[in-house]
């Protein structure tokens, strides 16, 4: 071979590689610093009576957040929303779960109101869980239990063991590695080395790599109450994910609801979801 071909060859392979490594650092900033969403109400315009908190992590992130009092009950649910959206987002469809708990909602860091830039996809936001257990904590709630949608039920499934009595997870899904390779499965077997070069990005910037951002992993080591929710037309987050999590844990709840996509459980199911809900927490908190 002669030193041109060898140099055209090289320059073929450098330039890919370069072009990899530019892209990977513009789809991990892309999935990592969403663009804010912030509901343009709040529990006010519901005629609902609420307290605007803030909540400090571990990490020294503020969160922003809404206290709805319940006063005839002692018990408390922590309302996590999903990716990319807020705490309002949630609001219309869990309100529902006012009129016999307490009610804790709060912006994930990296979204809506709160503080902090990037969203690592359930793995810090654990401390956002754990930041609005200390508040309930420290006003005298201690059976909790906590709703989330999406990112929300995922990062709930990701909590440690002991610290929540029972979990609704609507639209979970098994870990990160799956999202992302679902989500660039266009690319075919050129998503491999993409993923790598991104993967490395969330190891220097979240400390973790993709596969231990994982409920699969942790969702074993849960015992307590757990109904996980997921629709049968869920174009984002496969249904097969949840009915993984459910194999993994198989004293947790599986409801499957036909013909919802992703987070359209609530609307689909209707008058129901906010039955089966009411009755999960009310048996298991």
């Amino acid at each position: 071979m002669d030193s041109l071909a060898v140099k055209v060859i090289a320059r073929i392979f450098i330039y890919a590689a370069l072009i990899y490594f530019v892209f990977s650092i513009i789809f991990f900033l892309l999935y990592s610093r969403p663009s804010r969403y912030k509901s343009p109400f709040t529990p006010k315009d519901f005629n609902a009576d609420y307290e605007e908190i803030k909540l400090q992590t571990e990490d020294n992130i503020t969160l922003e957040g809404w206290f709805i009092k319940n006063k005839k009950s002692s018990k408390a649910i922590i309302l996590c929303h999903g990716y990319p959206m807020d705490k309002g987002n949630i609001f219309p469809m869990t309100r529902f779960l006012s009129k016999k708990y307490n009610l804790l909602y709060f912006d994930f860091r990296g979204m809506g109101k709160s503080g902090g830039f990037l969203t690592s996809g359930g793995y810090k936001e654990i401390k956002d869980i754990e930041a609005g257990l200390n508040f309930l904590n420290k006003r005298g709630f201690k059976d909790i239990g906590a709703y989330g949608l999406s990112l929300g039920a995922s990062t709930a499934l990701m909590i440690e063991a002991g610290k929540l009595k029972a979990i609704v997870a609507d639209s979970p899904y098994t870990d990160l590695t799956a999202v992302l390779d679902d989500i660039f499965s266009i690319f075919g077997p050129l998503r491999h080395p993409l993923l790598g070069l991104m993967n490395m990005w969330n190891k220097i910037v979240f400390g973790v790599t993709t596969q231990n951002v994982s409920p699969l992993k942790n969702i074993g080591n849960l015992k307590i109450p757990i109904l996980i929710i997921h629709g049968d037309k869920d174009s984002q987050l496969p249904l097969s994910g949840s009915k993984k999590l459910h194999e993994k844990n198989q004293k947790s709840e599986l409801w499957i609801i036909k013909g919802a996509d992703h987070c359209e459980t609530s609307f689909v199911a209707g008058p129901e979801y906010d039955k089966r809900i009411t009755n999960f927490f009310d048996k298991n908190l």
